[in-house]
């Protein structure tokens, strides 16, 4: 094993370089050096790598305590060596999940870039890459070579207004902005306690206590405008949970108070049968197999509001047929006939 005083004490007299090779590049030269029989230790290992010793016996901690490889240091040859042979040297390895969190993590930032949110998230997350930097070496465009998430592009009026409402809605300050509602013809003011923002289909969301109706509501933040972040704080509901909140809705659209939610029943087939098999559309979402090929099933959820599940059935076509309840099938009806005119 090394001893302490191989690295001279822990006095360091090199002084660092502006080249710093990847840390894995590091360790495999070292690797290279070792199999290779040439006795390596800290200060040769420093010098052909141009780094300090210190960075090349946190190296060989790694390789020894985390790799696994079978190293030792020869107090006569005054170097390293494997005492067991090494074939293939083990790579520190990311799985694929933690392949596709890191990437989401990142990708979800580019939503709201600009944001003094998004700088700080951006480095909460560089301390949690920094941390696996003497580990792995990632290059994030070869990342982006291998996935690509669509997301929608924020504009930048929208980003700022994110911004803002997301410190509103941590440090629980009221916002008052106005706001328009779809099919209205102007805007409305509006002062909200702002409690959860969520991404639904491609689209941002404010969910908020609405001081006028001492109700929530789901705001879309495209249609929000002239918005001012107050002073006055206020305590958030006891038991509102954001994500619960959005879970009762088939996207944005849901109730308040008790209402019972409606029982969704919707016969798909052909290739929407198919896709239903793949896709989730609905936590509480089940899908039922009606035949031996997969082609008729019926998707079965429960959904606080039918709007949207209106607009998702008529998506499907001549390939969607509305089970129950009975006032969506109306809702269904009532649309055919208006768009048939």
């Amino acid at each position: 094993m090394a001893k302490a005083d191989e690295l001279g004490g822990g006095r360091e007299r090199r002084k660092p370089t502006k080249f710093t090779r990847r840390p894995m590049e590091r360790i495999h030269k070292i690797h290279t050096a070792i199999k290779d029989g040439r006795f390596p230790n800290c200060s040769t290992l420093a010098k052909e790598l141009e780094v300090t010793t210190k960075t090349v016996q946190r190296d060989i901690n790694f390789m020894r305590d985390s790799l696994k490889v079978p190293l030792c240091y020869d107090d006569k040859a005054h170097g390293y060596f494997y005492e067991d042979s090494v074939k293939d040297f083990p790579e520190f390895e990311v799985g694929a999940e933690e392949m596709a969190a890191l990437f989401l993590a990142r990708s979800a930032l580019d939503s709201i870039r600009g944001t003094e949110l998004a700088d700080k998230l951006r480095d909460a997350f560089g301390k949690l890459t920094r941390s696996m930097s003497e580990r792995v070496a990632l290059n994030w465009s070869d990342l982006d070579e291998a996935f690509s998430r669509k997301v929608p592009e924020m504009k930048g009026r929208d980003v700022k207004l994110f911004g803002q409402m997301a410190e509103a809605v941590v440090q629980q300050l009221e916002i008052v902005f106005h706001y328009r509602k779809l099919g209205a013809d102007k805007a409305v003011a509006r002062r909200v306690q702002p409690l959860h923002l969520g991404e639904v289909d491609g689209g941002y969301y404010l969910i908020g206590m609405d001081k006028e109706r001492e109700a929530l509501r789901t705001f879309a933040l495209p249609r929000m405008s002239r918005l001012t972040v107050s002073e006055i704080r206020f305590e958030r509901p006891e038991g509102f949970d954001g994500r619960e909140h959005l879970r009762r809705s088939f996207g944005v659209w849901s109730v308040d108070g008790d209402h019972k939610p409606f029982l969704v029943r919707v016969r798909l087939k052909g290739y929407a049968a198919r896709l239903a098999q793949e896709r989730r559309w609905h936590p509480t979402q089940e899908v039922i197999v009606l035949n031996g090929k997969g082609t008729k099933v019926d998707v079965c959820f429960e959904a606080g509001a039918l709007e949207e599940v209106l607009r998702w059935v008529l998506s499907f076509g001549s390939k969607a047929k509305v089970i129950e309840p009975s006032e969506l099938k109306s809702m269904v009806a009532e649309e055919l006939a208006l768009m048939s005119k």
